[in-house]
């Protein structure tokens, strides 16, 4: 009797490997191209020869202007645009196949899932991923968060401290300037530390820290959204990629 032979996901290493090389390599013509996700908390957090989890493929950023010379620069490198996903998304998000990491998603300008993240003013501020403080938004809006969100998340608390300015640091005025500006991102990312301090309680003090950004001014927009709170659901419900 022939064995069943499970399909396993792509080794973390070199995964992690061929999407930095791919994002430097492409840095010339496309210069605001960026990672995210699991791949770039990895490399950000200097574990790109000992990831701490597995990855099925690399997620990045770029900004709108870049968008031409990124699809010449993929196609160079191997990778086919996704025809029927690129046609309904393509203001926002692209896929790519092929090339060394079999599959490439491309959001342009900002991340979009439960919640917008801007990004379109911040790609210059770090490579070749994303600044750690836009890293831990990305997993923080989430409001079903799965295994993996919560260990991209714990990795990220661990080895950054929470302080006012950019740096290799949680950038706590933009986190509570931003907060303070959208109340149903607030309500998820309180959800989201709510939800850390029950499960990594060695986390308490680092929590503190991001708590504290969660206080602060708030825009009018914001107060209010705030009264209407939860009788309205205050995120999106992400749909399920269809790809061709």
């Amino acid at each position: 009797m022939s064995a069943i032979v499970t399909p396993t996901e792509p080794d973390a290493v070199e995964l992690v490997r061929e999407a930095r090389q791919l994002v430097e390599s492409v840095s010339d013509s496309v210069g605001s191209l960026r990672l995210l996700g699991g791949v770039a908390i990895a490399i950000h957090c200097g574990r790109e020869e000992n990831p701490h989890r597995q990855f099925s493929d690399a997620d990045t950023v770029v900004g709108r202007r870049d968008v031409k010379a990124l699809k010449r620069s993929l196609a160079e490198h191997g990778y086919e645009g996704d025809d029927r996903f690129n046609s309904l998304n393509g203001a926002d998000r692209l896929i790519f196949k092929g090339g060394s990491l079999g599959k490439l998603d491309v959001f342009i300008d900002r991340f979009e899932m439960c919640h917008e993240i801007p990004l379109s003013d911040r790609l210059e501020l770090d490579q070749p991923t994303l600044t750690v403080t836009d890293l831990l938004l990305t997993k923080l809006q989430v409001v079903e968060m799965n295994a993996k969100d919560f260990e991209d998340l714990v990795l990220l608390i661990e080895t950054h401290e929470v302080r006012g300015g950019e740096g290799d640091q949680i950038n706590a005025d933009y986190l509570r300037s931003l907060l303070g500006r959208d109340w149903g991102l607030w309500k998820t990312v309180t959800l989201s530390i709510a939800k850390l301090r029950e499960q990594a309680p060695q986390l308490d003090a680092r929590l503190d820290d991001l708590e504290a950004t969660t206080e602060g001014p708030r825009s009018f927009s914001w107060k209010l959204r705030a009264r209407v709170g939860e009788r309205s659901k205050w995120y999106e419900e992400p749909e399920e990629v269809e790809e061709g």
